[in-house]
């Protein structure tokens, strides 16, 4: 059995068919894709993880051009350490102010710090980096997770929302033990394409205060830099 699946969520527009066709172009090896158009990423994501079999599940937004050869060999040599249960092309070392839980709530309170990337544009969102090392959280553009996370919670967390499903993904490998880490691979995201399609049922506050209510235990979290 294949290793990794792409779960591709896509609106299909005028060019997904390139970005995705990029990250085939620098893989090492063949990854069979799970595609659904033209619904919300969240359900999307869902359907690919019910449909697919693969150990490592690939959620890569599909505005990502990927530019550096061999980028699938590098996120999966991640995983022979069982202890990995994510990893991802953008992170950050902390998540969450470290008074969280000590004073009201305050929505901003819960961002992350110390983002890294190597983006094509890495310096605007923080800081370039090319190598590999433990994260605290992952930006959802592009996300690897281990099966067996999703498999122990049932699947996507529709609670959480298109605003907040990387941040729980995150919370939940940290929940159940596992390293997040981050690969520094060479790569674009366009942002606002099917991505940027947010259901009228989501509502950024409420998926924030949702949040923060049910991650008690794992927040705020930082790693050693």
């Amino acid at each position: 059995m294949n290793q990794l699946v792409e779960c591709i969520a896509t609106r299909e527009w005028s060019g997904w068919k390139e970005c995705v066709g990029s990250w085939d172009l620098t893989a090492d090896k063949f990854h069979p894709q799970q595609i659904v158009a033209n619904t919300d990423v969240i359900s999307a994501y869902q359907i690919c993880y019910k449909r697919s079999r693969e150990p490592i599940l690939s959620f890569i937004h599909d505005d990502v051009m990927i530019f550096e050869k061999g980028w699938d060999s590098r996120v999966l040599r991640e995983f022979t350490d069982p202890r990995v249960g994510m990893a991802g092309f953008g992170g950050a070392l902390g998540h969450g102010r470290d008074d969280l839980y000590r004073v009201p709530y305050h929505l901003p309170n819960l961002a992350r710090q110390h983002f890294m990337s190597n983006l094509r544009h890495a310096e605007i969102h923080g800081a370039r980096f090319t190598g590999e090392r433990d994260v605290a959280i992952l930006d959802g553009f592009a996300l690897f997770v281990r099966r067996r996370i999703l498999d122990n919670v049932g699947g996507w967390n529709p609670k959480a929302s298109y605003f907040m499903y990387s941040e729980w993904l995150c919370c939940e490998a940290r929940r159940q033990g596992y390293r997040i880490r981050l690969v520094g691979v060479g790569c674009d995201h366009l942002g606002g394409r099917s991505s940027g399609y947010i259901p009228a049922t989501d509502n950024y506050e409420e998926a924030h205060k949702y949040f923060y209510d049910n991650n008690h235990d794992v927040m705020p979290y930082r790693v050693p830099e």
